[in-house]
């Protein structure tokens, strides 16, 4: 790029074209030996499985931990079968593949809005010049704090379907009161899982917004933050 000239921000720098290549790669990659194993009868077939779902959990995240609890609650046995590939196990692998490009998506879009031209006036004259940290405001608040009004509600949103999970994880369907269909219980570790994970989504929705200088405060504000939302979301969901 010239200096002088304005960077294209309808796309993206070349190392996040490279993040995006090998995170979708990467997904697709497990997915396949994942069918694979699942379709033929291997010793280490369950172990296989097993680590297999864990990767694709983490890196279809957050919304993956909620969809993997779905599936185990319906079919406790994992899929896919070993020694036979099933449509649903299929469909249920594209679902994780699915959550996958919906984060690459967030990711092109969030680096996509971060992106600011600089002037050719400061590129040319005084690149130096040009703040690499935002301008503090009040008690080591930026100007970024507003960012929070949709990082924030960002994390509530995606934590929704966890808290849904939760809800029916603590004690069954019909809650912990014992109506209905009565309290069942063996699956409470789902929603200390939910739990943790929509603490954890809250807490990075905190810190990643450069809002508050020095970093270790706005770290320590994000862990208290998270472990609160997490708690209170145990709170309601155990209700």
């Amino acid at each position: 790029m010239r200096i002088g000239s304005l960077p294209d921000k309808g796309s993206l720098p070349r190392w996040a074209r490279i993040a995006v290549a090998v995170y979708l790669s990467l997904t697709v990659a497990i997915i396949g030996v994942a069918l694979v194993t699942g379709s033929l009868d291997l010793a280490l077939d369950e172990t296989v499985r097993e680590w297999l779902m864990r990767s694709l959990v983490v890196l279809a995240l957050p919304v993956s931990t909620a969809y993997f609890a779905v599936g185990f609650l319906f079919d406790s046995s994992g899929p896919p079968a070993s020694g036979g590939l099933r449509p649903t196990a299929v469909l249920y692998y594209l679902g994780h593949l699915a959550l996958a490009v919906v984060n690459a998506a967030i990711f092109r879009w969030m680096v996509l809005s971060i992106r600011r031209p600089v002037p050719a006036a400061a590129t040319a004259v005084a690149p130096s010049a040009v703040p690499q940290v935002p301008v503090v405001t009040f008690h080591g608040v930026t100007r970024n704090v507003r960012n929070l009004w949709w990082t924030v509600p960002l994390a509530v949103l995606l934590s929704l379907p966890q808290w849904f999970v939760a809800g029916s994880a603590w004690c069954g369907i019909s809650g912990c009161s014992g109506g209905g269909f009565g309290v069942s219980t063996g699956a409470e570790w789902l929603a200390v899982t939910m739990t943790v994970v929509n603490g954890f989504i809250f807490a990075v929705a905190v810190f990643a917004v450069r809002w508050l200088y020095p970093t270790g405060r706005r770290a320590l504000i994000a862990l208290a933050t998270g472990a609160l939302f997490g708690l209170l979301g145990a709170a309601v969901t155990h209700g």
